[in-house]
């Protein structure tokens, strides 16, 4: 697969903008603007060579990944003529040691950052070679991944025969399956969960839509009926979680606040629904990212992890999506916040749609109109949160700079990244989780 893929070429720098680099080369907000200088220059220039641009950091990228590329060897298991021995100490590894839990949780991907490989979403209709589950699964060991969250039209006409292999082949490779059944309120949401029971997996994800105050939403009353509708339905959804001996993870789409989904848990009261936290949604909602880990923390069965770019721009918040450590959040406080609270056994997904943008208008009076009790503390902790970490310029890609990139060069880009963003979280757990005592 790697020389069928070219995984090993790469692209991407360490990530090298700290709240330390910032204070050598001027304030966070400085580098902010110049992010925002480049970024239109890069977008409007002609002739700009992209592949150039993205390769301008290959060697760098190499170090950065190859902890990565040494542990999804590893975890393939002890070779040949290695004996009992070898067994017994990879199994010690992964578990912790006698006496201990898992020394720490598996990392990976959602299915999304690798959406041109797949054709998902906007590339849906691109021509060439796609990625189906079972390869999807094979990319995400490669780059060191030990749990991957499906997008379940990747698994929706597989047959049994097909789902057995799906299911035996991420056994081989210890590749934990989740799934994300996109909206849960489409009455085609059932047959996603027993596509996700089928493939072994414990948890399917759900949402209620996205962005949805103002634009579709403008109202409180308008809100309070559409999360009406949202308990309703999961209400309508426990039993088929229940006997299918799987989780509900619904996750904050840029939709409910923080405390408005932790309610909604509440009400439905079932250890069959929970959340997906997406630690860099929570911005759009105007909440700050470390309180909500705390917030959401006791009810999260999965994760979306990312990083944002977040600039602040005329009416409220850009949003860039960049590799881990690269962008505003702080991945390291939110991180220890969330162990605190989750199972080690859980899996932590790493969401990286490459370059994928927008905006958030929350300085206009009529994104307040359908929110409730939102106090001027939340959104100064949300302004303090994006403003203490500056962003690495050299990371920020558009989408649409990513999408000039030839067919071979953008499975790799989307490949590396993975894998980069995989060696970062790891990394993360390493210096904050510790064997726990059974």
């Amino acid at each position: 697969m790697n020389a069928e893929l070219g995984f090993g070429s790469s692209f991407n720098r360490e990530p090298k903008a700290t709240t330390e680099t910032a204070g050598k080369k001027g304030s966070p907000s400085v580098r902010r603007q110049t992010v925002l200088q480049v970024g239109d220059v890069d977008k409007n220039a002609k002739g700009t060579n992209v592949s150039s641009r993205i390769r301008s950091s290959r060697r760098t990228f190499l170090a950065t990944s190859a902890g990565a590329l040494l542990a999804g060897s590893a975890a393939e298991g002890p070779k040949k003529g290695q004996g009992r021995d070898a067994e017994t100490k990879l199994a010690a590894a992964r578990e912790g040691g006698a006496g201990q839990r898992r020394v720490r949780n598996r990392v990976g991907a959602v299915a999304y950052g690798y959406q041109y490989s797949i054709g998902l979403f906007s590339y849906r209709d691109r021509p060439g070679e796609r990625f189906d589950a079972v390869r999807v699964v094979e990319a995400v060991r490669q780059a060191g991944g030990e749990v991957l969250q499906l997008y379940y039209s990747m698994i929706d006409k597989l047959d049994e025969a097909e789902l057995a292999r799906l299911r035996c082949r991420a056994r081989e490779l210890d590749v934990m399956l989740e799934v994300h059944g996109g909206g849960a309120l489409r009455r085609t949401y059932e047959r996603a969960m027993h596509k996700a029971a089928a493939v072994g997996s414990k948890v399917v994800g759900c949402s209620f839509g996205m962005l949805m105050r103002p634009e579709k939403i403008p109202t409180l009353k308008q809100w309070d009926e559409h999360v009406a509708r949202c308990e309703a339905r999961l209400r309508e959804l426990v039993p088929v979680a229940k006997s299918l001996k799987i989780r509900i993870g619904v996750e904050n789409h840029l939709d409910f606040t923080v405390e408005e989904l932790r309610d909604l848990m509440r009400r439905v009261d079932s250890p069959h629904v929970g959340v997906i936290f997406d630690v860099g949604n929570t911005v759009g909602t105007l909440d700050d990212p470390i309180e909500a880990a705390d917030i959401l923390g006791p009810y999260t069965v999965a994760t979306h992890y990312k990083d944002f770019a977040i600039e602040e721009v005329t009416r409220g918040f850009r949003f860039t999506m960049v590799p881990l450590g690269c962008g505003s959040l702080r991945l390291r406080e939110i991180t220890e916040r969330l162990l605190k609270h989750i199972d080690p056994e859980m899996g932590l997904s790493i969401e990286m749609m490459n370059g994928q943008h927008f905006e958030v208008k929350w300085l206009e009076d009529r994104f307040w109109i359908p929110y409730r009790n939102k106090s001027a503390r939340q959104v100064a902790a949300t302004l303090r949160h994006i403003r203490g970490k500056a962003i690495d310029i050299d990371e920020f890609i558009l989408q649409e700079e990513v999408d000039k990139l030839p067919h071979e060069e953008h499975i790799r880009f989307e490949q590396e990244r993975m894998t980069r963003c995989i060696a970062y979280l790891k990394g993360l757990l390493d210096d904050t989780q510790k064997p726990l005592p059974v």
